[in-house]
């Protein structure tokens, strides 16, 4: 859901319960305000996956490039020995 049509809703509702008895709004309020911080937190945990995922991929990339260039210099290697034996 895009965050301004997520904080519409929470206004909305934030609106309806301040219509409420006393009684009735401070529990809903509680579960208001919870929810609010619940997606914060899951914003706050998206986007730290979202970084951990990008390091990921930049290692796999550098692991991809060594494996690469460790066949490069083992063949060369394997090149030259053969080429003494001769």
């Amino acid at each position: 859901m895009p965050e301004d049509t997520f904080n519409a809703r929470i206004a909305e509702a934030r609106s309806r319960i301040n219509q409420l008895p006393d009684e009735q709004r401070g529990p809903l309020m509680a579960i208001l305000n919870e929810t609010v911080q619940r997606h914060e937190e899951m914003k706050q945990n998206f986007a730290r996956i979202h970084d951990a995922l990008g390091e990921w991929q930049l290692m796999v990339k550098y692991l991809i490039f060594d494996r690469e260039a460790t066949i490069r210099e083992r063949d060369e290697l394997r090149r030259r020995l053969g080429n003494q034996g001769r």
